[in-house]
């Protein structure tokens, strides 16, 4: 049977009434793309990781209050959720290449419903720990083999548009989560986006049942082996091509886990906003994610992945900026730092698809293993600047806009030096 008989279907595969002309066939070659219902469920896949974040982020006070834990020490729970999240994409990605696409996103996805109604119903704090491990365990699966089944089906440039459109599908998940989250806290305590996310979750599982494709076929999976698998991340570790679009990609993502993490104890433990006004104001702001990608799917047509990349990280800059000015003329104007993020969040929705599309173009003979390397240096490069920023903060809003501002700089410099006109990526890349 062939590898994408089952579900969805690319452009090129629907049944015509009769044979396309030579300057049809050319236009498919040249501008493929995925089906509609295809691109809403991997964006629905995507969404997982942006709601087991920004959708649990409000309910972090009310579970220190809860559970009896130090409001500074709550965050942990997301660190879990990140360390385990980056560890398991790469024992994933090798699975998926091995066995396939579609059972490792399904079992990822019962591994991450279990784990969501294991923190739903823990009774301490060191059990949400527990669960929340769990819970990033399944979410590495699904969210790490949806952009791998777009590289799967497509060419660099169709795969950035692809991405793009995804990205666009999903903004809608850190806009809606934590405003759903508030409103659920406040009706059934915190544990109710917990359980949310479980029936999300079960949701997600019965479509991919019957709708996900399987995007490699047998003869093009690599067997399973430990020691190779080690081997391989090393070869590609030591991949400058690949390399350059990884680093960039996890310098412009700290900023967001950054903020994610550390904004609710700024905005409601420091500053005193309420819990629905500060989640629906966060929520707001990611509308910013959505215009970068819209941005993003147009400029990659006429500029390409390497200078619409490059174009994204200027607004990683701008963003903690305001921050940092509107902390020191205005101290407690939150929602203007809250909006001001909305900047940040344009940039980062311009840089997601071609930073990821770039890296899964550089070693199209292991898109699983590049597509793992891809998130755990994203999270873990995330978790360590999160879980420094807790260790050396006193959660003050201006300490915020720095950190952010460090991220956004780092990410504009290794942009502007390592992805450049002609140069190794430009070369290497198809």
């Amino acid at each position: 049977m062939d590898y994408l008989t089952h579900g969805f279907k690319t452009q090129a595969q629907r049944p015509t009434a009769s044979a396309p002309a030579p300057a049809a066939i050319a236009q498919t070659v040249l501008e493929p793309r995925l089906p509609l219902g295809q691109i809403i469920l991997l964006a629905a896949l995507t969404a997982l990781l942006a709601t087991s974040i920004e959708g649990f982020s409000p309910a972090m006070p009310a579970i220190a209050n809860a559970l009896a834990t130090d409001a500074a020490h709550i965050s942990a729970a997301i660190s879990a959720f990140v360390i385990s999240f980056a560890i398991a994409q790469l024992i994933a990605g090798s699975l998926a290449d091995a066995l396939g696409r579609r059972p490792v996103v399904l079992v990822g996805l019962g591994i991450f419903i279990a784990g969501s109604l294991m923190s739903a119903f823990a009774s301490s704090f060191m059990l949400l720990l527990l669960a929340r491990v769990v819970q990033g365990i399944g979410a590495a699966a699904a969210v790490l083999l949806a952009r791998t089944i777009v590289r799967d089906q497509l060419p660099r440039e169709a795969a950035a548009r692809a991405l793009a459109l995804i990205g666009i599908f999903f903004s809608m998940t850190p806009i809606l989560a934590p405003m759903i989250a508030a409103v659920l806290i406040v009706l059934g305590g915190w544990r109710a986006p917990l359980f949310a996310m479980a029936l999300m979750g079960s949701v997600i599982w019965i479509i991919s049942l019957r709708r996900l494709p399987e995007t490699l076929p047998p003869q093009k999976r690599l067997p399973f082996d430990a020691m190779d698998l080690l081997r391989s991340l090393g070869n590609l570790l030591r991949s400058r091509t690949l390399m350059a679009y990884v680093v960039a990609n996890a310098l412009s993502y700290s900023g967001i886990l950054l903020f994610s993490a550390a904004a609710p104890q700024v905005m409601i433990g420091t500053l005193a906003a309420s819990t629905v006004a500060y989640a629906m104001l966060f929520g707001m702001s990611s509308i910013g994610f959505l215009g970068g990608n819209a941005l993003s799917f147009r400029l990659v047509k006429t500029r390409g992945v390497d200078a619409t990349l490059r174009f994204g990280t200027s607004f990683l800059l701008i963003g903690p900026f305001l921050i940092l000015a509107i902390s020191w003329f205005w101290p407690n104007a939150w929602p203007a730092m809250v909006l001001a993020h909305s900047i940040y969040m344009f940039g980062w929705g311009v840089v997601q698809p071609q930073a990821q599309a770039g890296a899964l173009s550089a070693h199209p003979e292991a898109i699983g293993q590049a597509s793992s390397l891809i998130g755990f240096i994203q999270l873990a490069i995330g978790g360590a600047i999160v879980g420094l920023f807790a260790a050396v903060t006193n959660g003050a809003p201006a300490s915020l806009g720095v950190a952010m501002l460090l991220c956004g700089a780092a990410a504009s410099v290794w942009a502007n030096i390592s992805i450049r006109p002609g140069g190794i990526n430009a070369r290497h890349i198809s």
